[in-house]
């Protein structure tokens, strides 16, 4: 996710650079190649031209319980995300923000799990395995934050919405938009081996 509006730029990408790389995915970014890319899009003349205000996201948690669940469903020998290496893309977008001066962090990995752990604080000891995680086998308020293991559902928005608020002024018009002028994700890496139609989630 790439927005601009007034003088801001919002910058969320990592959740599907994650993916695990197996016979049955084909999005998956070196966590390196990420770190590249967001110090490229941060720093590309085109962009400071305008000066902009930046804030960078990390991706969220993944609930890899969930997550397990739907995607064998769908033909996956196994999880194709991991708690521990979504993790490890967010701490990744966290030093990058530290290393170009002006940059705001916005840790939503942090906010969303958070928030999940004060929902069910029973599902979570401090200092053991995340919620969502093999290792800790629960989902605490996961399953309301991120319902199908990696979109936030209407709750989830609620948690992102409070951590840009602050840093957004009211000179944001929403865009109205048509047709997308980029092609979908599925156009450009289409999946390896076919697969099982999606599994829809009910959030009612």
């Amino acid at each position: 996710m790439l927005i601009c509006g007034g003088n801001h730029q919002l910058i969320l990408l990592g959740a599907n650079d994650a993916v695990l790389p197996l016979e049955t995915t084909s999005q998956h970014v070196p966590i390196e190649t990420y770190k590249e890319n967001l110090n490229k899009i941060i720093n590309d003349p085109r962009v400071r031209a305008h000066n902009p205000k930046i804030l960078l996201v990390t991706p969220p948690p993944a609930d890899e319980i969930r997550l397990k669940e739907l995607d064998m469903a769908q033909g996956h020998a196994q999880a194709i995300r991991s708690s521990a290496v979504s993790a490890s893309y967010a701490e990744k977008a966290r030093e990058v923000a530290r290393e170009n001066p002006g940059v705001v962090l916005v840790d939503l990995w942090q906010a969303i799990m958070g928030e999940a752990i004060s929902m069910a604080p029973g599902d979570y000891q401090p200092g053991g395995p995340w919620l969502g995680s093999p290792e800790n086998g629960k989902q605490g308020g996961l399953t309301t934050l991120l319902p199908d293991g990696l979109h936030m559902g209407g709750e989830g928005y609620k948690v992102f919405f409070d951590e840009i608020k602050a840093h957004i002024g009211q000179d944001i018009v929403p865009d109205e938009r048509g047709d997308y002028v980029l092609p979908e994700w599925r156009v450009v890496n289409p999946p390896k081996v076919a697969l099982a139609p999606p599994v829809r989630v009910s959030l009612g």
